[in-house]
């Protein structure tokens, strides 16, 4: 998937170049089900290594099979695109995201959605409700949840990585076909848009 994939959009670039991202997160384990950890930090109170390190595991692991793979060598040499000793596999890199860069770009539905739900926490404190979470601001109705059922761990929905696999984003798995439902709608109240 990575190769074809990359070699399509290499092809297809104006200056033959081309980009693929692959989405790790903290807890990736090998293929043998142990943890990948970052072996450079210590451990904390309870003996556990820092789930970290899954990027630059996942990087070395492409460069590996990259600098072995006959095809990469034959594909850049077809395409003019070989220097030996220079470019002989393409660039691979981690990029681990800082706090700020996690949540992506802002859109004004962003803004306006802080402004509504910060000013409506503060509504909740004057009015002496406290340990609960803002989600949704609509007209004069402050909707809001307990903090602790806010927090609570949500799975992934496994229909939008299909659909984002479509777009060729890998989350390492095989690509899964996604099988959109159509409903066409009306008089709905558009709350969002993305």
């Amino acid at each position: 998937h990575l190769k074809r994939n990359y070699f399509r959009r290499m092809l297809e670039s104006d200056v033959h170049a081309g980009t693929y991202t692959i989405v790790v997160a903290e807890g990736l384990v090998d293929a043998s089900g142990a943890n990948i950890v970052d072996d450079t930090s210590k451990a904390d109170a309870f003996g556990h290594k820092r789930l970290a390190g899954a990027g630059k595991y996942v990087r070395q692991k492409i460069e590996e099979r990259m600098k072995i793979d006959p095809d990469v060598k034959k594909f850049l040499q077809a395409h003019g695109m070989f220097v030996p000793g220079q470019f002989e596999y393409p660039e691979i890199r981690e990029v681990v995201p800082g706090h700020l860069a996690r949540s992506g770009g802002t859109s004004a539905y962003d803004v306006s959605f802080g402004k509504q739900v910060g000013a409506a926490a503060v509504i909740l404190l004057c009015k002496g409700i406290t340990g609960v979470t803002v989600y949704e601001v609509d007209g004069n109705e402050i909707r809001y949840m307990p903090t602790k059922q806010a927090i609570v761990r949500k799975n992934v929905d496994l229909d939008m990585v299909a659909f984002y696999e479509q777009l060729d984003i890998c989350f390492g798995r095989k690509p899964q076909p996604y099988n959109p439902v159509f409903r066409e709608v009306s008089d709905t109240k558009i709350t969002r848009f993305h």
